[in-house]
């Protein structure tokens, strides 16, 4: 299996009958995605013109559509944009003209918002809607025709571009992260070794399929084995429950956000959801507490943490057995994936020292869009420099402790937030907290914390700094601390520190 194609024609040949893909009362099999894919390819040829090298961005939530034009970009040789639906106009506006984009396939819920991006100047030469009826289905627009007459086959390279996904990256400005089949693939085969992913398995899918992790660590994998995807339009406590019992969904991969939300619902637990037999931590560290709590509520399921980036999908894993050992470790390199940590100048950092996370293996982008410089900052004889501070420990085990760029500095002093962050966690009331650096006159930088309670919890300002005074160094004690309902995240949960 050398390109993506590859990977739904080998489905669709496998096991055709077998169903691909579910959005509420709408079910897809392998067989019909598969002719679905060519018939809108024809279209996308026939009457846009698209051509390989071209990038075609796709504005929709979690749905069918989204897959069947996924897969029909790609075997273009063409290049498929995804872009959150939470993102505002004006950022939508920003990454179309990054990146030149030419085509657009934009679901109908979501018109509105592109009209106001439009109203920004952005021009794309083709545009089909994804229109919604009156019961709520969703089908393409009868603005372009569902071509029969296949297109002619496209000569694809494992080294074609087949996503350009905008991200913040490792050096601040959003950039268009490239990554090839080859990568995806890679990515793919990296999940299936870490989670073990099954062809009876049946995964809810409740992250936005236009970020990596939902896209590259759990679509993609579950295709390949011939698994089932249930696709949420977006992360509801009830709602997922009632999924994971109405579809029997074995796996479920979930943020730190979500999963302190379902941990406050008494239904979230393992014998309400006997099928449930993997649950997966994923895009942002979780705190050690809420791990242990998540193995005690579902003992006799795999409870797994993992490490990725959308520059290169899943790295590590935390074999369950080490759930209550190292709760605070993403867990080991992947077969396939080299990691080590790295100091300043670029030396290896011997076990236990503290320095850059970097990574090396077939998954890692190959650059971002016309961005030389900024590709040259992180990709060095071959490894990524990711920008996030860790160790590892002499067992091999990697652990977090935050971004190279929100190191504090108090009188001289640096701390990566995340070591307060841990500390506040600890405290029984709190549900999550994060740390910012505050500028101060004399000392430069302080730390000042931003704390959710967990529901019917009381905790004032001078406990928690109390709290830690006693457990961190006094440079690392917070100068302020505000209590706020939630923390700004983006859609797959990463803490946005820089809104605080």
């Amino acid at each position: 299996m050398t390109t993506l194609t590859d990977l739904w024609q080998a489905g669709e040949r496998q096991h055709p009958d077998k169903v691909a893909v579910v959005e509420g009362r709408r079910t897809l099999t392998y067989r019909q995605l598969g002719d679905r894919v060519r018939r809108v390819a024809a279209s996308l040829v026939h009457q846009w013109g698209v051509q390989p090298g071209d990038i075609v961005a796709l504005l929709a939530p979690n749905c069918i559509e989204f897959v069947i034009s996924y897969f029909a970009i790609v075997q273009l040789g063409a290049t498929v944009q995804p872009i959150d639906e939470r993102v505002t106009p004006e950022e939508i506006a920003a990454i179309l003209r990054d990146a030149d984009t030419r085509f657009l396939i934009v679901h109908g819920s979501l018109w509105p918002k592109f009209d106001e991006a439009r109203s920004l100047g952005v021009m794309v030469e083709h545009m089909l809607g994804i229109r919604l009826d009156a019961a709520g289905i969703a089908s393409f627009d009868a603005s372009i025709k569902l071509e029969s007459t296949p297109p002619a086959p496209t000569a694809l390279s494992p080294s074609t571009v087949a996503e350009l996904m905008y991200t913040s990256g490792t050096t601040g400005d959003p950039k268009g992260v490239q990554r090839t089949h080859t990568n995806v693939l890679a990515a793919a085969r990296n999940s299936l070794r870490g989670f073990g992913y099954k062809p009876d398995d049946v995964i809810a899918i409740a992250m936005p399929l236009s970020h990596s992790s939902a896209l590259n660590s759990q679509m993609m994998p579950l295709l390949q084995v011939g698994g089932t995807l249930i696709l949420l339009p977006r992360f509801q406590v009830t709602e997922l429950i009632e999924v994971i019992k109405c579809h029997r969904v074995t796996c479920m991969r979930a943020v730190p956000a979500m999963l302190h939300l379902l941990l406050a619902n008494s239904s979230f637990a393992s014998e309400q959801l006997p099928s449930l037999r993997l649950l997966i931590n994923s895009s942002a560290p979780i705190d050690p507490n809420t791990y242990v709590t998540l193995k005690r509520r579902f003992p006799t399921i795999e409870v797994l943490n993992s490490y990725g980036l959308t520059e290169a999908s899943t790295c590590t894993v935390l074999p369950d057995p080490m759930a209550t050992i190292r709760p605070d470790s993403v867990g080991i390199p992947i077969e396939g994936v080299e990691m080590c940590i790295l100091d300043e100048q670029g030396n290896v950092v011997e076990a236990g020292g503290e320095g850059e996370i970097c990574v090396r293996g077939d998954h890692v982008f190959i650059g971002y869009r016309q961005r030389p410089e900024a590709t040259a900052a992180v990709m060095r004889d071959g490894w990524l420099r990711t920008g996030d501070l860790g160790y590892c420990d002499p067992d091999g085990y990697y652990y977090l402790q935050g971004r190279q760029t929100e190191m504090i500095n108090c009188g001289g002093q640096k701390f990566v937030p995340r070591d307060v962050e841990r500390c506040i966690e600890a405290l029984r009331e709190v549900a999550e907290a994060a740390v910012t650096g505050m500028p101060h006159r004399l000392l430069g930088d302080v730390a000042k914390a931003f704390v959710v309670l967990k529901p019917n919890q009381n905790l004032d300002a001078k406990a928690v700094i109390r709290h830690c005074t006693q457990h961190l160094t006094s440079y690392k004690v917070p100068y302020k601390v505000e209590f706020v309902e939630t923390l700004p995240r983006n859609g797959v949960g990463k803490l946005l520190r820089r809104k605080l």
